[in-house]
């Protein structure tokens, strides 16, 4: 994850903004570009990164994502995690797993607000915004104070739907800080099943539409007590499960004005 939050901060150094939470012609569609492909060149993936095209959407039958689809990543997955999921659905919607993520707020994926192709979701709280390219000046309430990356677990069955993991897409490649670390709470994902029946695996509980951006996925890990996670200003703390739920969602927005507490 140390890796990852150093691959952001290389990539701000270079572009003066951190990747999109999304690009692509939907925000939070299958078909959208996540962070991940963003940052591989900063990640020693370079001619991972060259085999993608950026104009053209990543997945399904006219998809160019590439082998940045299909590749798993050591740098991309924890330890802990020895579910071994390799790929995720039928091909031409195949995706590795993997288990680091960026935050996309304290609320849903939306964050209630409507979602045009001028301003993003304007009420977005997140350091990630769907097609757009936040700061770190953005993160007002301090870098030390505002997270970006942290974990989740992949399903232990394949799934195109649910999306939690395939983090080469946006929908699959974010959590945010409405559950806190671990929940007790399912997630609230797009349709969460297999879609060829049966359990995905997975905590969570499908929504009946399929607005993605209505998605609630909370940080979760294989370690006991608690998820790894990287702050803005790149270092790597640990959080308990039983932080406060208005310090772990405070800590999701990067410009609410309000005082962490201890954790």
């Amino acid at each position: 994850m140390r890796q990852i939050a150093l691959a952001m901060h290389n990539f701000h150094d270079t572009y003066r903004e951190l990747p999109p939470g999304s690009q692509g012609n939907n925000p939070w569609g299958r078909d959208s570009y996540s962070y991940y492909c963003f940052i591989l060149p900063f990640i020693e993936e370079t001619a991972m990164y060259e085999q993608i095209d950026f104009t053209n959407k990543i997945n399904g039958a006219t998809g160019r994502g590439g082998q940045a689809r299909i590749a798993l990543l050591d740098t991309m997955i924890c330890p802990s995690d020895d579910t071994n999921i390799q790929e995720e659905g039928i091909l031409p919607w195949q995706n590795a797993l993997h288990n680091y993520v960026v935050c996309y707020g304290d609320s849903n994926y939306n964050s209630g607000t409507p979602w045009n192709v001028v301003d993003g979701y304007a009420g977005h709280a997140g350091m990630f915004v769907p097609e757009k390219r936040a700061k770190l000046r953005d993160a007002t309430d301090g870098l030390s104070n505002t997270l970006l990356v942290s974990e989740i677990i992949t399903p232990t069955q394949q799934d195109i739907w649910s999306s939690m993991g395939r983090t080469q897409v946006a929908m699959g490649a974010g959590f945010t800080t409405y559950l806190t670390p671990n929940a007790d709470a399912n997630d609230r994902t797009n349709r969460c099943h297999t879609n060829l029946g049966g359990a995905l695996g997975a905590k969570c509980t499908a929504h009946a539409d399929w607005d993605w951006g209505a998605n609630v996925v909370a940080a979760r890990s294989w370690h006991t007590g608690g998820v790894n996670a990287a702050l803005a200003d790149g270092s790597v703390r640990f959080v308990s499960d039983t932080i406060n739920v208005t310090t772990w969602r405070n800590l999701g927005a990067r410009s609410d004005g309000q005082v962490i507490g201890d954790y």
